[in-house]
């Protein structure tokens, strides 16, 4: 027994170095394969970093170099030495620093805004066409030079857009006018179809508007100058104020009480800081026979709130002075709303009051409707609305006048309108005269 132990000592100490030497060979080995694997690693990458840069630098360009300005805040001590922390006896101040400096851009960036620049600084040209068909009926009274009578006006209306320098454009329209409407045989107070204050002369060009604008004080002061068109600054309203696409009826699109009847060379101050409170300023030439400024100026001055009463929506209040020393003299002062009572409907409301110096009565007019829009209509894109007019002015004629429009998207560009107007007409010898009045419209704006 004990020699058998004695024997078996060796050969287990071998075996024993067998093992050890096959645990040193399987660690070799581990060890190897896991160095092998993080070289694999580092070697993708070291190539993704490659094709990142390659990228880079295929697809990117060093811009030109800008000047930026830095503000920079240092505490200046007694004796004048500056310091980044406030020490004893310092003071604050605060100044800029101007350097260059080179951006990394990508090519489509840089594109895009050279694309942008040009156009900012190129003419753009849009376009604004319009097509009137209407028909009168003589519903009431003695007058039937309009009863079943058809009326046709086309216009076109091109408008020069160009940016001049930051925060400035100019923009001109010329319109050109050809047709007929209702107003040239309906004797009334105001304008069936608006596009009839457009026609100066037939198939003649006419020079609107003209002017640069400029914005200052962080964009919230406005300054416009040229040939003007006020009430396209004053008496706005978002339900009621554009021939083109909602109320053709002159005494829905402005009040009457502004008795502005042409353009003319004037300026226009608007400040608003996009709050609650807003302000207006303008004067122009009231009439193109006048030789002299002082002797036709309109200047008209206005004040408007923006509110959400009762959280209903945003509602627009606004009220205006004028003044016009053209003839015998005029002023005349008016209100105009629009406020949104539910999504998609809007109540819109106008009051206007003038006087003549000369006259001993004042013109009164009101007018009132809704409009409804956002998706009420048979498109989503459609709007329709009701309003009514009257106006009384001093000479003792009154005029009601009510109005009902559809308009219908045809397309991105395309609009086809229907409208309904009744006109009642009260003349100085208290004759009545009845007109019904339909229409339609075809509008393109591109």
């Amino acid at each position: 027994m004990n020699r058998i132990r004695r024997n078996a000592i060796p050969s287990l100490l071998h075996g024993s170095g067998r093992w050890r030497a096959l645990l040193v060979l399987c660690f070799i080995f581990s060890t190897t394969a896991q160095a092998a694997e993080d070289t694999r690693q580092l070697r993708e990458r070291v190539e993704q970093l490659e094709q990142r840069i390659l990228e880079l630098e295929s697809n990117t360009v060093l811009s030109e170099p800008e000047t930026q300005v830095k503000r920079i805040e240092v505490y200046v001590d007694d004796q004048g030495i500056e310091h980044d922390t406030p020490v004893p006896g310092s003071h604050k101040v605060v100044t800029y620093q101007r350097e260059r400096v080179y951006r990394r851009q990508t090519i489509s960036e840089k594109i895009d805004e050279a694309m942008e620049e040009a156009a900012s600084r190129s003419v753009q040209l849009g376009v604004d066409a319009a097509i009137i068909l209407q028909n009168a009926q003589n519903t009431r009274g003695a007058d039937e030079r309009t009863d079943g009578n058809s009326y046709q006006l086309a216009s076109a209306d091109l408008y020069f857009t160009a940016g001049i320098a930051q925060y400035t454009i100019f923009f001109a329209d010329i319109v050109g006018l050809s047709g007929t409407t209702p107003d040239a045989e309906i004797d009334g107070l105001t304008l069936t179809n608006g596009y009839t204050a457009r026609l100066v002369e037939q198939n003649g060009l006419n020079l609107r508007e003209a002017w640069l604008m400029t914005e200052l004080w962080n964009q919230q002061l406005s300054l416009v100058m040229g040939r003007l068109d006020l009430t396209n600054y004053f008496d706005s309203n978002v339900a009621a104020n554009d021939e083109t696409s909602q109320f053709i009826s002159d005494a829905l699109v402005n009040n009457p009480a502004l008795g502005l009847s042409e353009n003319g060379s004037g300026m226009t101050l608007i400040y608003d800081p996009r709050s609650v409170f807003n302000l207006k300023l303008g004067y122009q030439q009231s009439t193109s026979s006048a030789t002299s400024l002082s002797d036709s100026l309109f200047w008209l001055a206005e004040a408007g709130l923006r509110l959400n009463p009762l959280q209903m929506g945003e509602g627009n209040y606004r009220i205006w002075y004028r003044e016009d020393n053209t003839g015998s003299g005029s002023s005349a002062w008016g209100i105009s709303l629009d406020q949104k009572l539910l999504p998609g409907v809007t109540l819109f409301a106008r009051q206007g009051s003038a006087k003549d110096s000369t006259a001993s009565r004042r013109d009164e007019y009101y007018s009132g409707g809704l409009m409804f829009d956002a998706g009420l209509g048979f498109n989503p894109e459609d709007s329709f609305g009701i309003g009514y007019a009257y106006s009384r002015p001093a000479g003792g004629k009154k005029e009601n006048l009510g109005e009902f429009f559809y308009n219908l998207a045809m397309t991105a560009k395309m609009r086809l309108s229907f409208h309904l107007t009744y006109l009642l007409e009260e003349r100085a010898t208290s004759e009545r005269d009845g007109y019904v009045v339909s229409g339609m419209r075809l509008q393109a704006s591109f």
